[in-house]
């Protein structure tokens, strides 16, 4: 990133603080990321980086839960936190003058939980009912059936929330060990944007962080490739939840933005081939949209949606069927030309946001260290060549790797993958 207002700083803890000074704001979006989500968990501790992601909010030796809510109330400010497969992050917006009281609490949060054994008892019953609420959501379990059913064992296959038994039977001293091997270091990034300053939040964070253990970085296995499977899950709702997905490109590869453009015409927005056809045309779901997730060294493409179990197999059908026209006929210029300014919009709109802003920067820095202006992002999106789409496919989709999951009323074997894919 070539802009003069980003800035990077490795401190003396190898702490990473990275900032983005965009002038004319007044607050700052922060976030305090670790390392640690739910790949980092071994069979036996599915679920900890997520419970110890809500015990942070329930005191430390200096506050207990009620007074870190009012403080950030006091003072104006939003705070909040977020586990994923790769991460755990606590992250707030406040107004400048109010920074390092904000820092102070989040730091002393995650540097110093309390972890009381009954705070610890009444949250792991929160995280249990959020868990049955995930497992009451059948377009949200489908997806974890999903990345069952391709990533099996991997630590990639586990579900971020986490295990029954696993949350009931944690106690604080599994907790800080989880946490003493986590929370070091080498595995925190701080990002700063909006009314910044540098040279002052450097001074603030490496203070806060004083006295940290290096430690040592993420270790990820990334040695397997997904494999091809297909799992039903029967229940009574009235919709077939369907989910198809295959591999993806890791984080930080060089075909990333050829990945975003094809994914934007195949599901990725309402002018997108599979939106227009078996929504808008033909009327058979409601919720029809691809994604793509990309990991360090490993990554997926997907499509998910919702329609009448009667028409599951058309609708699956379909999917595969446009597909398999892709593979054969390609992508045209005008979806191509679309789909580039549809990416640089949606990039130009959301840079003028400090938390977007924030989350774009934490999300390149532990995914590639590389990091882009808008100038850069949007250079390499015109690009971009039909070629490059047909080859990114050809990874992907083509790869002959696809794999199924169905939350709904459906018996196995009732639904099922053609070999076009």
């Amino acid at each position: 990133m070539s802009e003069d207002d980003f800035k990077k700083t490795v401190l003396d803890s190898s702490v990473r603080l990275l900032t983005k000074a965009m002038p004319g704001t007044r607050s700052i979006s922060l976030c305090v990321l670790m390392q640690a989500g739910s790949r980092d968990e071994e069979e036996h501790q599915q679920g900890l980086s997520h419970l110890l992601e809500h015990v942070l909010f329930k005191g430390t030796e200096k506050m207990n839960a009620r007074q870190i809510a009012e403080a950030f109330d006091f003072i104006g400010a939003d705070i909040n936190a977020a586990t994923a497969r790769e991460y755990t992050t606590v992250y707030t917006r406040v107004m400048e003058e109010y920074l390092d009281r904000a820092v102070e609490i989040i730091v002393d949060m995650i540097r110093e939980p309390l972890l009381d054994d009954n705070d610890l008892a009444s949250e792991k019953q929160v995280v249990l009912e959020e868990i049955n609420m995930h497992l009451d959501s059948p377009d949200e379990i489908v997806h974890d059936y999903l990345s069952k059913t391709m990533w099996g064992s991997h630590p990639l296959g586990h579900s971020v929330l986490g295990r029954h038994e696993t949350i009931s039977g944690s106690n604080s001293g599994i907790l800080r060990e989880f946490m003493r091997e986590r929370y070091v270091g080498k595995r925190i990034v701080v990002v700063g944007t909006g009314a910044v300053d540098h040279g002052s939040i450097a001074d603030l964070i490496s203070r806060s962080f004083s006295g940290v253990k290096p430690g040592d970085a993420a270790l990820r296995d990334d040695s397997i490739e997904p494999v091809k499977g297909v799992y039903i899950y029967r229940k009574d709702t009235e919709q077939a939840h369907i989910a198809i997905g295959s591999k993806g490109l890791p984080g930080g590869h060089s075909d990333r933005f050829a990945l975003y453009i094809m994914d934007n015409i195949l599901g990725g927005s309402m002018s997108s081939r599979l939106f227009q056809k078996i929504r808008e045309e033909l009327g058979l779901v409601y919720s029809i949209y691809s994604f793509s997730s990309m990991f360090t060294g490993m990554g997926m493409v997907g499509i998910y949606c919702g329609t009448h179990p009667e028409k599951a197999q058309q609708v699956l059908e379909m999917i595969i069927g446009e597909l398999a026209g892709i593979r054969k006929n390609g992508f045209s210029a005008t979806e191509l030309e679309r789909s580039k300014n549809h990416i640089k919009g949606g990039l130009l709109i959301s840079s003028e946001n400090s938390a977007s802003v924030m989350n774009r920067i934490a999300k390149s820095e532990i995914q590639s260290g590389e990091h882009l202006s808008i100038d850069e992002v949007s250079t390499r999106i015109e690009k971009v060549t039909l070629d490059d789409l047909c080859r990114v496919f050809d990874a992907t989709w083509g790869s002959g790797s696809a794999s199924l999951a169905v939350v709904g009323p459906v018996d196995d074997g009732e639904l099922s993958l053609s070999d076009d894919i």
